[in-house]
């Protein structure tokens, strides 16, 4: 044995004896608190053993931080959410700390996590324990909100969600159903099989509600928008095929007819195509080989093989299995494909495409194109190089073989969503190619047949001719940013002849957080959206917005119980303006149905929901609590001059509430 081979043995027994025989390190995170200029010290720890050579990997929304002077290694943003800590030498001790600055942490599901140790010998999963600052005191406010919105217990037999109109209709509705209750029995009238199953629905919530005996009624009920629906973001974090069969059941309940499905985006790309397997088998998993997958996404987790909710993908029997599903619920399924911004999963799948066939005929990313850009989630690479005619190549591939599904399923594809939005500045290098590739995709699909849809953005084309190609194909538009002074927007884009979808960032936006507190999840950059916010939303009469549509984007959710928390209540009252514009009943009066009728259901079938936090005052040295559901306890108990409070109902627990 030469000396070579020698000291290559003895280093890889060295690694071994480090893995096999070392504990594990830990983690621990420490919350900083804001100082004067706004900004936060956070500390990480890393505790144990650490060999010569490693790196820990994490995840973290992008915050452009930069470890502080004293800290024992270097912390760098790698591209968007995927962070590292990396060995600036040996350090003294069993501790490896690293300061940094940043923002003050928004909320405790924003805080680092999926830490991963790298080392030549391999990776390892750290456990994570977290010391996060005291919660701000909130119960004064909780107490006021729950006095204004404290559920009746009285609740009508008659009041369901949406809230039949029980009025005379107007001529030619889909959907419209006829409900007559008398001594002879029920008469059910419809001109669709829409109406139909709508009247049945209704029909077992009032039977539900009158205890099985109906009174005598007459109830006539519609649709106000043609289109209700629910998009369900899978590619952030993916929800498997039972759960979503599961969501559609619970989804029909509220009448909606459509299930927007966000199937591709920067991080996973979750549907099986013909002749493309590295779509799935690198495009849905993460780790930290980049070759062969996706980087560790918004969960850290680093191991394909792991049951996270970053890996997964449906199989076209899957996917086949939820159309039909679907539309025996009479929903519509959507299938999105977010393109030519937020494409990084379909590049990196087609790059591995490449490398196994040597097929450059599909290639989305020209590898001379070195755009400068940088986009809102912090991915640098995400962007389809447009001019490349393999792009077309692959829409039109995609095209045919989701086609295909529905073809299989027996079930009509109302149409593909192209995203088409936030295509970040300097792709390109700099120059406008947006519309160009709309109006490619636009003839492809007009050539095929097909119907598209995109967000918002793909009503602004300025060019006249691919404006009118655009609307010529277009099924929905998505308008989602009308918040800061944008609350015409979808009624501007239906003046231009798009058919426009409510969207509202402000009321539809089921991963807007409940309220402030840091424990609830979710994003709040848009503001926050209660129990009841979303009953508010402005709507108005116009013939060019055809419907209405809640949606969750899943960057905070790592379990199907947190995506149903977040949509339940908070999307119902979405869910009854999408079926009657004005509303038809009061916000108290909605939430006595919520907490009376919604919440038991729910809670019958498994379904997480959220209930809202005790308020708690401190009066004469006593804990004063409230609740807006009649029933729920409220555990209360002390840490030094601190109170907090938690309510509970139906097996449902809320956040802290505290107070001083």
């Amino acid at each position: 044995m030469n000396l070579v081979r020698l000291t290559r043995l003895l280093a890889s027994l060295i690694v071994f004896s480090f893995v096999a025989c070392t504990p594990t390190p830990s983690v621990r995170w420490i919350e900083g608190a804001p100082g004067e200029d706004g900004k936060a010290v956070h500390c990480i720890e890393i505790i144990g053993r650490m060999p010569a050579e490693w790196t820990v990997w994490f995840s973290m929304f992008p915050q452009g931080v930069k470890a502080t002077n004293g800290s024992d290694a270097s912390l760098e943003e790698y591209q968007a959410n995927l962070h590292r800590i990396v060995s600036d030498g040996p350090v003294s001790g069993d501790t490896v700390r690293v300061w940094y600055r940043s923002s003050p942490l928004k909320r405790h599901s924003w805080a680092p996590e999926g830490f991963v140790l790298q080392t030549p010998g391999g990776q390892k999963p750290l456990k994570v324990s977290y010391e996060f600052l005291p919660l701000e005191s909130d119960g004064d406010k909780w107490f006021e909100w729950n006095a204004a919105h404290a559920a009746s217990p009285d609740v009508s037999a008659s009041m369901i969600i949406p809230v039949p109109k029980c009025s005379e209709a107007p001529a030619h509705v889909r959907g419209w159903y006829r409900l007559t209750v008398s001594e002879d029995g029920v008469n059910v009238e419809a001109d669709d099989p829409d109406g139909c199953y709508y009247a049945e629905l209704t029909l077992g919530q009032l039977r539900a509600n009158y205890g099985g005996t109906l009174p005598p009624m007459v109830v006539e009920d519609w649709p106000d928008y043609e289109y209700r629906g629910f998009m369900l973001d899978v590619s952030r974090n993916f929800t498997s095929k039972d759960n979503v069969l599961q969501l559609i059941d619970v989804l029909s309940r509220y009448k909606l007819n459509v299930l927007h499905l966000h199937l591709a985006d920067d991080e996973g790309w979750r549907l099986e195509i013909d002749g493309i397997p590295e779509l799935t088998s690198c495009g849905a998993f993460h780790s930290l080989d980049f070759s062969k997958h996706l980087q560790p996404s918004y969960d850290g987790c680093a191991d394909p093989s792991a049951p996270a909710l970053s890996n997964g993908y449906y199989s076209k029997a899957d996917f086949i299995e939820i159309l039909r599903y679907a539309a025996d619920h009479h929903m519509r399924v959507i299938p999105e494909f977010d393109t030519p911004g937020h494409s990084r999963a379909a590049i990196k799948s087609m790059q591995a495409y490449e490398r196994r066939t040597g097929d450059a005929s599909m290639r989305l990313q020209d590898p001379a194109d070195d755009s400068k850009y940088y986009t809102a989630q912090g991915y640098t690479d995400n962007v389809m190089s447009v001019e490349l005619e393999s792009v077309y190549t692959f829409i039109s591939h995609l095209f045919d073989s989701v086609s295909a599904l529905y073809e299989e399923a027996g079930v009509e594809m109302p149409c593909i969503h192209i995203g088409g939005d936030e295509v970040p500045r300097g792709a390109w290098h700099g120059r406008d190619l947006h519309e160009y590739f709309l109006g490619r995709v636009a003839q492809i699909a007009l050539d095929k047949g097909i119907k598209i849809s995109g967000w918002q953005e793909i009503a602004s084309c300025k060019d006249p001719e691919v404006s009118k190609l655009l609307r010529s194909v277009a099924f929905t538009t998505n308008v989602w940013l009308t918040a800061w002074g944008g609350e015409n927007l979808p009624y501007e884009v239906a003046d231009k002849g798009f058919p426009a979808v409510h969207s509202d960032v402000q009321y539809t936006y089921a991963d807007q957080a409940y309220s402030s507190n840091k424990q609830e999840l979710a994003h709040s950059w848009a503001g926050y959206i209660d129990d009841t916010r979303s009953f508010r939303m402005p709507l108005r009469e116009h013939p060019g917005i055809i419907g209405v549509q809640g949606q969750i984007w899943t960057e905070t959710v790592r379990s199907f119980d947190d995506l149903c928390y977040d949509i339940f209540p908070k999307m119902l009252g979405v869910f009854e303006r999408a079926w009657n514009r004005s509303a038809r009943c009061t916000e108290n009066e909605f939430y006595s149905v919520i907490v009376a009728r919604e919440m038991p259901w729910w809670a019958e079938r498994g379904i997480a929901f959220h209930i809202p936090q005790p308020g708690l005052r401190v009066v004469d040295g006593q804990p004063v609590t409230n609740s807006a559901i009649p029933g729920a306890s409220v555990k209360v108990s002390k840490d030094g001059e601190r109170w907090s409070a938690r309510a509970s109902y139906l097996g449902r627990t809320s956040v802290s509430t505290t107070a001083r």
